[in-house]
């Protein structure tokens, strides 16, 4: 209970931002959603992303000439990441979903084997060369000023990654067969939180929030305890965190409540 009262008043900062209403059911249909840290909500459905904005304005985008979308990072709510696996491309986009620059081809930079892409601090971006199992972050301008090298050979494990992000100045690379690996934003590894099997998590810092057998739970990246906040709901697909609240995508309506009891 005590870990519970911390929680709420280290997120309360953020409600002011938030103006969906609690336990509340939105009539929106999507494949897949993404949740920013004031609340708005990204919804994928046949090749266009609709931003439903906290203020209810709406605003679409059409990804059908860019490929297949991999990943969307909006921890930058001015400068939105969406990752084109197959064609190896990003681009970005601005507050009001429109392209941001053209898109960038990391194929005509010499990397075709990128796994995952995440936003970066000051408008860069990282990412995971499964070429040589390496962590590359870029500047804005293209440039690479970061490589961390091949880091199967230099941690001496077999490093499985299915998603990554960015958050207070660390970067949190998921494995789930080892768990989450941490590295400052040099690159430099720092240590490893030993939650396996996880698809992603959320972070807002001293908490990680994750999802895993339909059970929603929150770490302490401090005292390392864990506590269970909420269970999947019934007839829905998954559940997006923010700061205050969980989005839970159903089949035909989002579900939006605090995910704290």
């Amino acid at each position: 209970m005590k870990l519970i009262k911390h929680l709420i008043l280290a997120i309360t900062f953020f409600i002011g931002n938030d103006n969906f209403a609690q336990d509340s059911i939105l009539p929106i249909k999507a494949q897949k959603i993404l949740v920013d840290n004031i609340g708005n909500i990204y919804a994928l459905n046949n090749d266009v992303i609709t931003k439903y904005f906290t203020n209810k304005q709406e605003k679409t985008f059409s990804i059908k000439s860019y490929g297949t979308l991999e990943s969307m990072d909006a921890s930058n709510t001015l400068r939105v990441l969406l990752f084109f696996k197959d064609f190896q491309r990003i681009l970005f986009l601005d507050s009001q979903l429109s392209p941001n620059g053209p898109a960038i081809e990391l194929s005509e930079l010499g990397f075709e084997q990128s796994l995952l892409v995440c936003s970066s601090f000051n408008n860069g971006f990282w990412i995971y060369n499964q070429a040589n199992n390496e962590l590359i972050r870029w500047s804005q301008n293209l440039e690479i000023n970061v490589r961390t090298g091949n880091l199967k050979r230099l941690l001496d494990i077999n490093i499985i990654p299915n998603f990554m992000m960015e958050h207070n100045g660390k970067l949190y690379l998921n494995s789930p067969n080892i768990g989450i690996l941490v590295f400052d934003i040099y690159g430099a590894y720092l240590k490893t939180i030993p939650l396996k099997d996880l698809k992603n998590f959320y972070i807002n810092y001293p908490y990680l929030f994750y999802l895993k057998d339909n059970h929603i739970f929150a770490f302490d990246l401090n005292t390392l305890e864990t506590t269970e906040l909420d269970t999947i709901k019934n007839n829905c697909l998954e559940v997006s965190i923010t700061a205050t609240k969980c989005f839970w995508l159903c089949k035909e309506y989002i579900i939006v409540n605090h995910c704290i009891k």
